[in-house]
């Protein structure tokens, strides 16, 4: 699926030389849960008895049931925010032992001899959704080799909320983050953790209160001959590595001249071009004449997302000769 530039591969491979070969633990993945229409009412949660949150919430931190019974102590839970806090807190508050110890006994992203066991099914349609466990031959030699590095450094998994990011800035992360302190490691993991777990019970309880994880983007086109919204254009998504693209999202605008080209997820974090098929919509409207070549064929846009929970909006604004893109 990826297929990371031959300068980025060499960067990375410079990055870990000098790594002893060693066995890499088997523990967990990390990463985020597959959007699933949620299933438990808050009010189901506050009615809970341990037994039954522990079997809702054991899991949400990894075979972790301990966050779960310490975060059970501070119901009734005001809102579906209060309750993911309550967790988050609950393993913020364990000793650094047990912190280091959960981390260490994760299993690495894109670890493909990790047994049924050892995963959640919220942990493997993460990785799936997120097509770090699709990379080509190349690209998972290099992930695994990454994988072994981080652990012969920091001696835990790597972790992160691989929903919010794309394929090609997780490798990124990799090489800056292999530059980090050990304590500055286990703040960084702790706060992906959050992430992560934000996300499944984001998408496993419904309430007041939900917490904010899904962004939008959207673009909105003007046609400038008419002075009207323009219709049917279509609007593609792509990821961006090096020179290479990939299609992830696409829209077509509707009367309004609007199209929702990504929502219902976060938004990873990464570098995307936005592609407006301006030449086809003015052959459809017969500005172009029949078999006439259009002057502005797709019109792009370059740009990178940070913020996978926010909203974007690109307004364009067209002619078949000329256009303005306000970002």
């Amino acid at each position: 699926m990826t297929h990371f530039l031959s300068g980025r591969r060499r960067f990375l491979r410079m990055s870990i030389a000098g790594c002893a070969a060693a066995s890499v633990p088997l523990g967990q993945v990390a990463g985020q849960a597959m959007a699933q229409p949620a299933t438990i009412t808050l009010a189901d949660v506050n009615r809970m008895d341990l037994a039954a949150f522990l079997k809702a919430f054991g899991e949400v931190y990894e075979f972790s049931p301990w966050v779960a019974e310490a975060a059970y102590a501070k119901r009734p839970f005001a809102t579906v925010t209060a309750l993911h806090q309550a967790l988050a807190d609950s393993f913020a508050a364990a000793s650094r032992e047990r912190q280091f110890k959960f981390l260490h006994d994760l299993s690495d992203i894109g670890d493909k001899s990790a047994k049924a066991e050892t995963v959640t099914d919220a942990s493997r349609g993460e990785q799936k959704a997120s097509g770090i466990n699709a990379l080509n031959a190349t690209d998972q030699a290099l992930l695994e080799a990454l994988n072994k590095a981080y652990r012969q450094k920091f001696d835990m998994a790597f972790v992160i909320c691989v929903r919010r990011n794309t394929v090609a800035w997780i490798f990124s992360e990799y090489e800056r983050r292999m530059n980090s302190s050990s304590d500055s490691e286990l703040e960084v993991a702790i706060r992906e953790q959050s992430y992560i777990t934000r996300l499944r019970i984001a998408e496993l309880v419904t309430g007041e209160g939900m917490p904010k994880v899904y962004g939008e983007l959207s673009a909105h086109v003007l046609d400038a001959m008419v002075g009207k919204p323009a219709q049917g254009v279509a609007v593609e998504l792509y990821e961006i590595w090096g020179e290479q693209s990939h299609k992830v999202a696409q829209g077509v605008t509707n009367a309004d001249g609007r199209a929702i080209v990504m929502s219902g997820q976060p938004l990873p974090i990464g570098r995307y071009e936005l592609r407006f098929a301006i030449g086809d919509y003015y052959r459809k409207t017969g500005a172009i004449a029949s078999g006439e070549k259009p002057f502005l064929d797709v019109v792009p846009m370059r740009m990178f997302i940070s913020k996978p929970e926010e909203s974007y909006h690109f307004p364009l604004v067209a002619t078949p000769f000329s256009y303005t893109i306000h970002g």
